[in-house]
């Protein structure tokens, strides 16, 4: 066994199961977007009719290919549906299950400080059922290559981190509902490390959520930075 090992521990809890869970998140090459296997290497002449061989696609790109097998994609474990009004979540519902999956995140965290806010009703904090164990640091990102209807605010998480996971979504102010459905795909977690991962699940009855101190900001800031 090597103790030095990188490792992601997916604990999950009520309403997830033993194959929720599995399902919920993606590997290459489980983790592209589905429209990525119809895409041909060279791009197509209609005029000539015939593939040119020195105009490539996105399917040799090495950033794109880097990005998504370097990352775990992960997918929504129930159907999602939120009506909103003008200031406030009207109602929230995960599948049919009784888990609280949605909460304003006040505008005074940062929203309200922002140039060009007038564009957004406020921003949406999605809750999962799961928490993380790690060794090691991971950038968590939308999977902008799955176009979804709405946008995820990024984050790095660092190694010290174990606890719950949730993700930020910025409302615009036309946008009076969002429907996720069971296995669409949510955010990238990217494992900043070379090495292989050993992803594993677990499952939790009941988890912590006390702490001691008001700001967990000392304890899990990243020391190293460029």
């Amino acid at each position: 066994m090597n103790l030095f090992r990188k490792k992601l521990i997916i604990k999950y809890f009520y309403p997830l199961e033993k194959e929720d869970a599995k399902g919920m998140f993606k590997e290459i090459p489980n983790n592209f977007p589905k429209y990525f296997l119809s895409i041909p290497k060279t791009l197509f002449n209609p005029e000539k009719r015939k593939f040119i061989p020195h105009g490539r696609t996105i399917k040799t790109c090495p950033g794109f290919i880097n990005l998504y097998k370097r990352s775990i994609l992960f997918t929504s474990p129930f159907d999602v549906y939120i009506e909103l009004d003008d200031t406030k979540i009207i109602s929230a519902r995960a599948g049919r299950t009784n888990f609280k999956v949605a909460e304003l995140h006040s505008g005074q965290q940062f929203l309200d400080y922002v140039p060009n806010n007038k564009k957004y009703k406020f921003i949406l904090k999605i809750n999962l059922p799961f928490l993380i164990d790690t060794n090691v640091s991971i950038h968590m990102s939308e999977s902008f290559y799955h176009f979804n209807e709405f946008n995820i605010l990024p984050g790095i998480i660092p190694s010290s981190y174990k606890g719950n996971i949730n993700f930020f979504i910025p409302v615009k102010k036309e946008k009076n509902e969002i429907y996720i459905k069971k296995g669409d795909p949510l955010f990238l977690f990217t494992p900043l490390c070379e090495t292989e991962i050993n992803l594993k699940l677990k499952k939790i009855e009941t988890y912590d959520t006390t702490y001691l101190t008001f700001s967990t900001l000392k304890k899990h800031i990243l020391k190293n930075l460029i």
